[in-house]
């Protein structure tokens, strides 16, 4: 039991070091592109309704990374607009993170 408790706070303790790292790379790009996803269709473009979308697909896509929920509300909550303001204004939905600088 002592062995599984280490062994939690290990992994909690790593991931904390390791998520602000590939935050910046990897994964910020990966939750843009599944931001663009929940964006895509023209007819459920709502902020809240996209927003909604957004937040069960990146718990869903990134739910094996300790304390995702928060990042995938945080993240949401700054680049939905961002998002659906370049797919309204014509960006191609494989354009819109690079020209965000996401990806």
């Amino acid at each position: 039991m002592k062995t599984l408790l280490c062994l939690a706070v290990l992994v909690s303790v790593v991931a904390s070091f390791a998520l602000p790292q590939l935050k910046s790379g990897s994964v910020s790009c990966l939750m843009c592109e599944v931001a663009v996803r929940a964006a895509e269709n023209p007819t459920d473009r709502e902020a809240h309704t996209v927003e909604n979308k957004f937040n069960a697909e990146c718990k869903k896509e990134f739910g094996s990374i300790p304390f995702i929920e928060k990042d995938c509300e945080k993240y949401g909550d700054s680049k939905i607009d961002p998002i659906i303001n370049e797919l309204e204004g014509g960006t191609a939905p494989q354009d819109v993170c690079k020209k965000l600088k996401e990806c």
